[in-house]
């Protein structure tokens, strides 16, 4: 069982909604924000484990704030429908894993697994 904390920031109420309910059938905590802005505030609030971010904002772009949501505990996942690029340089931007929309709940859940594991075993 886990507690762990997720922020997810995302645009797209239905994304929100279909990943906050799936994680927290899985034991997450999980808060989320429409925008950057509101991000940022409720990472300083919350203080989350994993940031599940988009890539594409209405007020700026995750690839930019990445490193921001990120510091030595934390996991950020770029979630993005449209950078194939982005797949195989997701790492050089700060993010520790990525996930293509559109994605399925067992795509997910395997990245965060992923990034946990390796996250543990490099630190």
């Amino acid at each position: 069982m886990t507690n762990k904390k997720i922020l997810i920031v995302d645009d797209e109420a239905d994304i929100r909604f279909l990943l906050k309910r799936a994680l927290t059938s899985h034991n997450y905590a999980v808060v989320e924000a429409e925008n950057l802005k509101q991000g940022l505030e409720l990472y300083t609030q919350t203080d989350p484990d994993i940031v599940i971010l988009d890539v594409n904002l209405p007020d700026g772009s995750g690839l930019y704030y990445a490193r921001k949501f990120k510091n030595e505990k934390n996991i950020v996942i770029f979630i993005s429908a449209d950078n194939d690029k982005l797949a195989d340089g997701f790492k050089e931007l700060g993010a520790n894993g990525f996930l293509k929309k559109p994605f399925v709940i067992s795509q997910l859940l395997e990245v965060i697994n992923q990034v946990q594991t390796n996250t543990t075993t490099i630190n």
